[in-house]
């Protein structure tokens, strides 16, 4: 059952309540409170308002006006109140919940609109509107009154903002004008901006005490970490931190300005480490496998976001001295008879080695063996807990879950691989792991692989039963689209900007031809269940009911089972809300189901709007 809206909740109680998922989860400015999005398998996206006074984390769900979506920015307040940013369909809405409700703020227009933490206690929070790259407007809410006023205009767009002063009143942010992007400090007082030398890159993080910011910048080595004081511009660059081998994120400093927290990402797994700046030396914090999502840093010590297979997204306290630290959770462990494990695991693609997310046991020996491919494409799997994936394991599928070329996490060239190629390189990779998975497997009471994507890995999942039909046993393709091009002529802002600049519109020139997949539905005869929501604002649902007119009409042929569900009301995120538990009991039954049978008749379809 949910807990209701201001009901008390273990911070543990994740995996019973919910669905284990906390989205946007952010500490406050001390660190003494924190506020995330948590999925109900019920009814959606509630606020999670967490409280670090007592020594340990208090969890309340706080009541809301109006349903949450991924999309929603949260600011916790010391005081135990939370600002929410709500991106809606051509507006913003600011509003302030708490135990005691929720209060409206204000709506804006067309504006992109986001908040800034305050330091100053008669300030409740900032806000930063732009439209396009020509102004930003910065207003200040009150604390007391709530009443919000401009206080400052500033050429081009601003963002990565962070306070350099403990006043609250000074200001470091990247703006970006004219195509080009330097930092600039933003006296909020005498209401003046001073631009900094372009050499000095973009600001990372600031440190109040201190009054320095911590930079990316370029040196005659590469791209540096650094310190640098408006006072003189001069960056005081880290040596230690240049020489870590993975992608590297400052989360946080310590209440004196003296020591930083940051998460060293390889790969699916992530580390801990603690950056003395005096000394220019680093600590590793040596704590459990899995991935550190946020810090904050008290006064009452240091606390991570913290995620593992068996561990839903919650927060741990890390113990003193970091050498030798245990990480103490700060809530009770969720009760669950099992949670299943994952392991990280790499085969040989066409271009060098695929780092993959296994669930479940050898997936040499499974019975039912589930290739999944993540959304993005500039995204990743990690070794983090999933709820979908723990379902299925449930059932007893294997879950291989490869991050191909085209992932975040593995350098530039990994990531970068598929610009101009959508569905070339990435689908390669696939096809080079069914290979080896096919060859690992064989033995007649195994089946053939199965597919799972999501987004644009729906789209690859359908690519790859089309290459390879006669090697894949099923598909299950949420939220798909049928090309670049068709998604580039409808698609929202941001899918159309990420189109154009990974180059999503390329045509690419093999056998298996032009990547649409009105086209290639003709070859697929593995049975597939289409599913996407009648309100997806990321990718509209007529791609779904294009791909479902064609993949029944080549499933009737190739005597394929298909079925489409359209989930009314619905957006992107399917498994979110009061349909999320059936639709995956749904994707179960499906994957589990005997193989098809070889009648016409077999092939169903469901009409759009209907489950």
């Amino acid at each position: 059952m949910a807990a209701t809206a201001g009901q008390a909740v273990r911070a543990g109680d994740s995996g019973r309540r919910t669905s284990g998922r906390r989205l946007n989860f952010r500490f406050s400015v001390q660190a003494t409170r924190a506020a995330c999005l948590v999925a109900n398998q019920r009814d959606g996206f509630h606020i999670e308002a967490w409280s670090f006074e007592k020594g340990h984390a208090e969890v309340r769900l706080l009541p809301t006006a109006s349903g949450e979506s991924h999309h929603t920015q949260l600011v916790p307040v010391e005081d135990g109140r939370v600002v929410l940013v709500r991106h809606r369909r051509g507006a913003h809405e600011v509003a302030v919940a708490s135990l005691a409700g929720e209060r409206s703020l204000r709506t804006a227009g067309d504006s992109v609109l986001h908040a800034i933490p305050s330091r100053d206690p008669a300030t409740l929070v900032w806000l930063v509107t732009s439209r396009g790259e020509n102004r930003s407007l910065i207003h200040r809410v009150g604390a007391d009154d709530m009443r919000v006023e401009p206080v400052l205009e500033v050429p081009g767009r601003l963002m990565g903002e962070g306070w350099l002063n403990e006043a609250g009143d000074l200001l470091a942010a990247n703006q970006v004008l004219d195509g080009r992007r330097r930092i600039v400090t933003l006296d909020l007082r005498r209401a003046t901006v001073t631009p900094l030398p372009e050499r000095a890159g973009g600001v990372l993080l600031t440190s109040p005490r201190r009054g320095e910011m911590l930079v990316a910048a370029h040196k005659p080595d590469g791209v540096g970490l650094g310190w640098l004081s408006p006072s003189d511009g001069r960056i005081r660059f880290c040596r230690e931190l240049h020489n870590l081998n993975g992608t590297v994120l400052p989360l946080t400093l310590d209440p004196e300005g003296g020591r930083l927290a940051l998460r060293l990402a390889r790969g699916a797994a992530s580390r801990l480490l603690v950056h003395d700046i005096a000394s220019d030396t680093l600590t590793e914090v040596p704590g459990p496998r899995g991935v550190v999502r946020d810090a904050g840093w008290s006064e009452t010590g240091l606390r991570v976001l913290f995620s593992s297979p068996t561990t839903p997204a919650a927060v741990v306290g890390i113990t003193e001295p970091f050498e030798g630290s245990s990480w103490r959770a700060q809530s009770r462990t969720p009760s669950r008879r099992h949670w299943h494990d994952a392991r990280l695991e790499r085969f040989q693609g066409p271009a060098g080695k695929i780092e993959a997310v296994v669930y479940g046991e050898d997936w040499r020996r499974s019975r039912h063996l589930l290739v999944a491919l993540h959304g993005g494409p500039e995204a990743a799997w990690e070794l983090t807990f999933d709820p979908i994936f723990q379902r299925f394991a449930d059932a007893g599928i294997t879950i291989v879950a490869p991050n191909q070329r085209g992932s975040t996490g593995y350098g530039a060239a990994h990531r970068d691989a598929i610009k101009g190629c959508w569905g070339g390189p990435d689908l390669a990779d696939i096809r080079r792991l069914l290979a080896t998975l096919l060859r690992e497997r064989g033995h007649p009471g195994r089946r053939m692989p199965m597919l799972f994507g999501v987004g644009y890995g729906a789209f690859l999942a359908l690519l790859a039963a089309a290459a390879d039909p006669s090697r894949w046993s099923r598909c299950v393709a949420i939220a798909p689209f049928v090309s670049g091009d068709a998604l580039h002529s409808d698609g929202p802002a941001g899918v159309r900007s990420l189109l154009d600049r990974l180059g999503g519109l390329t045509e690419i020139d093999d056998g298996l031809g032009a990547r649409d997949l009105l086209r290639l539905a003709p070859r697929i005869t593995a049975p597939v269940l289409l599913m996407h929501g009648e309100r997806d604002e990321v990718i509209p649902v007529v791609h779904s009911r294009l791909l479902a007119r064609q993949l029944g009409a080549a499933g009737r042929r190739a005597s394929a089972l298909f079925r489409y569900q359209e989930i009314p009301h619905a957006g992107h995120d399917l498994f979110v809300g009061p349909e999320g538990p059936a639709l995956v009991e749904d994707a179960v039954t499906f994957l589990l189901a005997p193989p098809r049978l070889a009648h016409p008749q077999a092939a169903m379809t469901a009409a759009p709007g209907s489950r």
